[in-house]
Parts: structure tokens; C-alpha cells; sequence
């Protein structure tokens, strides 16, 4: 992080690891575009799972094409047959009626497609990765079936729209990153707000010292329906193992990074409820850790210019929702830096009440609110700045406004379209930012089931071992004292102390030899 940084645009602050990664293979000429495919007419887009979020991607690309904006659906591929029917929900003391359409058939007719068109119908996704004409995939499928298919795509020659979080575990993360690298294609993690340009200019507020030495940040998500989270998810007689390939979905026969996608039909028979709620069953995700927390933890590490945690410590547990997931319904998530920076991350799916999005600095703070954020001034001269209990909101030294898109989601696909165009790696939401992300979930969810921190090797690049010397290493850190950074206070190594010690410090010190330290 330089210590005089230079003005920072979005494209910069997406693009600059990206570009460093991939050199030369990431720019094309002209002529050399001319012969991508799909670049003369549209590109061509297939959707590798079709459950309820690939429905608003469908949507989507639907409308590009409609609109005239040089993309078009071109295969689907889902391992349930579907079901499109119209049906009654009463909750809440209210009955509406909704449309269901999901499913393998239903999107194919949605997208214009043949049904029977085996080619580009289909409940293998390997069909659609052999077909010469598919430009970028969208991958919505299970959690668990993420870092597969995206390095089996980009081995294809395609590009990657996946759904967050960007894989499963830590180590598909990396399987991911370096496929990424090694092919030059484009890939974005659909972590939605990452298509608000308020953590580009909150990174820009940070990266430039205006609220200091940045050691704490915290975020949270919340939601409370008393159905049970994820259970409001359909589940309907058709779907039985006659109409879903159990096997493909489970995926136990598939490998990335060295171990099974999946779980074996022993360990997994077929359930209705595995299959359309998985989101409940730890095989396939990681409940609230990682299906709600990827979102903040994405854009909360964009803002505040950290990557790679070096310790994760998760609590919680399954409080209240005894309907037979394995998943908590209270989390909550505890990051420790190298750079001298903490994240705190908690969720519930049990309680509807938020926390604030807050950056806290040495000299200040952000909070994070609709339409931009307010800073805060902190003056460490005075002690403690602030009351410990805010009966009254505190009112900010200054607003920073920043317009967000009218449509998260809508403004991620037009960015990822633009930049497969473009033959340009650095995304809104490129896998480096998502590989970061994963390693926060993956190490918090083995915290919370091993009941013991989980450390990060940033050399290896995987999970390390228990490491008892983590609180007595930066106990060394801090006695060393080293030069500090006037910037940021992050210099990659010692973080520099700004301390101002009162002059009786120098009493301070132990006696060798029955000599006082301070003559």
C-alpha cells in the first residue's frame, strides 16, 4: 500500500491485482477481438443451474437481448427436470398467489429454447462446456458445486459469472484463483453490492489516512421468519430420483483440489428437502456464515484494503431452528489481521435486528449508510471520545455521498459483459476479492465446528495448524516498536505504534540484576 497513494478510479482499484496477475494475455488488439466468439454478433451465455437465483439472471440476459445489448441465452442446464405451476402461500395471516417456474424444461422455454434439443438442454454440464458457440456461463447452482465448474469453464475457454460465495472450501478457492490467473478469462463472483461504488471510495478514504490506522471494522446480517430460514424454499411432490440425477447433484463422483464435490448417495440419500433447501445442510453450504456473511465480508474487505486473514474464531451455534438442518442460526465471526486490523462479522436467522457497517480508525470512523456513509472524527488526545451507551445517534464531522445503482444485480452483469468485451480481468467483483472472502467462511467454519481457532498460511496458501504463539507474537510486535507509517499504519510487517507514552513511562522496564532500568 503506497504511502502517498494516487488518485484511485474504480477500474484501478478492480483491475490492479488482476492485471498484475495475468501480463500480457489480458490485452488484445482489435484485430485479435475480431476473432473471439461471439464479439461480431452477441455473446453467448448459458446457465449452469437453474433454481430461484439463476430465475433473476435468466430474467436478466432476457432482457439484454430484448433491449438489443449483444447477448443472448444459448443452453441451460440443471439436474432437475422442473416444474412451472401456480400455487397459494398464506403466511402472515395473508394468502397470495405466486408462479413457480424452475427447473431444467421451464428455463429452457424461458431462454427460447428447445426442450428437446439434448445439446443445449441438458443435465450434464459438461455438454454445455463442449459446445463451441457458449462465450460465458453463469453458474447458480448449489454452494458445493461452485469451484468446479468454474475451473472446468474457464478449461473451456469460457467466462464466469458464479454466484457467491465464490466455492465451497478454502482450497477450491485457490484451485480457482490460479485458473483465473493461468487463463487470462474473465470471471466475477455475484456478491451483489459489490456493484456499489461506496467501497471503492471508502477504501479511497482509508488508503489516504484520513481516519487513521484502520483495527476494526464490523458488519452483521439478520433475518427472522418463523417458517425456518431457507425452508420457505418449495419442495413439491415431482421431485423425486426418477426426475433429479441424485448423483450429479450430489456430485461425490466429481473432484476439485483433491477431494470429492460432494458427499456419497450413503452419506446423502435423496431428500427433497437436501436437494431444494441445501442451503440447510452443511454438505452443500454453510448457512448463515456463508450464504448471508460473503456479501458484507466481500465488500467490508474491499473497503477497508485487507485480504487473507491470518486467524479466524467462530461462536455460535443451532439455538432455535430444531427442524433438522446442521447449520447455526446464530454465528458470529472474528478476523484477525497480519496488518493489525480485526473484523467482526455476526449473523442470525433468528432475529431481525441489525448491527451498524462500521470502518473505526485511529482518527475516526465510518459508518456506512443508504446513498454513501458518514465519517465520525475521533481525537485519541482526549480520552474516550464517545459515550459508551448511544442513547442519541452522534452526529458526523462530514457525508460522503455516493449514488448507488438502481439495480445490484443488473449492474454486476453489465460490468462483467463489459468486461468480457473488453478482454478485462478486473471485474467489479473479481476472484481475488472472492478467494479472500472464502478463506474468512472456510477458516470460521472450521472454527466453529472444531471449537478451536483456525489459522491461514499465506505461503502455502492453505490452512494451517493450531498456532499457540499467535497472542505472544504480537505481544513482540508491539514491545519492538517499530518507525511508524504516517499513512495507514499497515507497512506489511510490525504495524508502527503512534502511541505518545506520558514521561513516567520511561520508569517502566524490568530489573536485571538488581539494576533500575531508568538510570
Amino acid at each position: 500500500m503506497p504511502n502517498k497513494p494516487s488518485p484511485l478510479d474504480r477500474r484501478k482499484f478492480f483491475g490492479s491485482a488482476s492485471a498484475a496477475a495475468a501480463g500480457a494475455a489480458l490485452s488484445l488488439s482489435a484485430a485479435s477481438y475480431a476473432k473471439v466468439p461471439g464479439s461480431a454478433d452477441r455473446l453467448r451465455v448459458a446457465f449452469l443451474g437453474c433454481g430461484g437465483r439463476a430465475q433473476a439472471h435468466i430474467d436478466l440476459v432476457n432482457r439484454f437481448t430484448r433491449d438489443g445489448k449483444g447477448v443472448a441465452p444459448v443452453a441451460v442446464c440443471d439436474v432437475w427436470d422442473g416444474l412451472e405451476d401456480e400455487y397459494e402461500v398464506e403466511f402472515g395471516g395473508k394468502v397470495t398467489r405466486r408462479r413457480y417456474a424452475q427447473g431444467l424444461y421451464p428455463s429452457a422455454t424461458k431462454c427460447g429454447l428447445d426442450p428437446a434439443d439434448r445439446g443445449r438442454v441438458t443435465k450434464d454440464y459438461r455438454r454445455v462446456l463442449d459446445l463451441k458457440d457458449v462465450d460465458a456461463v453463469c453458474v447458480a447452482t448449489p454452494d458445493h458445486w461452485h469451484g468446479k465448474m468454474t475451473v472446468d469453464a474457464l478449461a473451456a475457454g469460457k467466462d464466469v459469472y458464479v454466484e457467491k460465495p465464490m466455492t465451497r472450501t478454502a482450497e477450491e478457492a485457490t484451485a480457482v484463483l490460479d485458473a483465473w490467473k493461468r487463463t487470462g478469462r474473465v470471471v466475477t463472483v455475484g456478491v451483489q453490492s459489490m456493484a456499489d461504488p461506496v467501497w471503492v471510495k471508502a477504501f479511497d478514504f482509508v488508503r489516504t489516512g484520513k481516519i487513521g490506522h484502520v483495527a476494526h471494522a464490523q458488519t452483521g446480517f439478520f433475518r427472522n421468519d418463523v417458517r425456518g430460514q431457507w425452508r420457505f424454499y418449495r419442495l413439491t411432490p415431482n421431485m423425486t430420483p426418477r426426475t433429479v440425477d441424485w448423483d450429479l447433484f450430489l456430485g461425490h463422483a466429481f473432484e476439485l483440489a483433491g477431494r470429492p464435490v460432494g458427499p456419497t448417495p450413503k452419506g446423502r440419500p435423496f431428500d427433497r428437502a437436501a436437494f431444494a433447501q441445501w442451503r440447510c445442510d452443511s454438505a452443500f453450504g454453510g448457512g448463515p456464515l456463508t450464504d448471508l456473511l460473503s456479501h458484507n465480508l466481500t465488500h467490508l474487505i474491499a473497503a477497508t484494503g485487507v485480504r487473507y486473514p491470518a486467524r479466524v474464531t467462530a461462536g455460535g451455534g443451532l439455538y432455535l431452528e430444531y427442524d433438522g438442518r446442521d447449520v447455526p442460526d446464530v454465528a458470529t465471526v472474528v478476523a484477525d489481521y497480519e496488518e493489525g486490523c480485526q473484523l467482526v462479522a455476526t449473523a442470525a436467522t433468528i432475529t431481525g435486528y441489525p448491527v451498524e457497517e462500521v470502518i473505526r480508525g485511529r482518527l475516526g470512523a465510518i459508518k456506512f449508510v443508504r446513498g454513501g456513509f458518514q465519517v465520525f472524527r475521533d481525537d485519541p488526545t482526549r480520552g474516550a471520545a464517545f459515550p459508551p451507551r448511544l442513547e442519541r445517534h452522534p452526529e458526523p464531522a462530514e457525508f460522503v455521498a455516493v449514488e448507488p445503482p438502481r439495480n445490484d444485480t443488473e449492474a454486476l452483469w453489465e460490468n462483467f459483459l463489459e468486461c468480457v468485451r473488453a478482454r478485462r480481468q478486473g471485474t467489479f467483483s473479481p476472484p481475488d476479492l472472492g478467494a479472500a472472502a472464502v478463506a474468512v467462511t472456510a477458516l470460521a467454519e472450521l472454527s466453529y465446528r472444531s471449537g478451536s481457532a483456525a489459522f491461514w498460511d499465506r505461503e502455502r496458501r492453505a490452512v494451517a495448524g493450531p498456532d499457540g504463539g499467535w497472542a505472544e507474537r504480537w505481544a513482540r510486535r508491539s514491545r519492538a516498536r517499530a518507525k511508524p507509517n504516517q499513512v495507514f499504519g499497515w507497512s506489511g510487517g510490525d504495524a508502527g505504534s503512534t502511541l505518545q507514552p506520558p514521561d513516567y513511562q520511561k520508569l517502566a522496564g524490568p530489573w536485571a540484576n538488581g539494576r533500575d532500568p531508568a538510570v
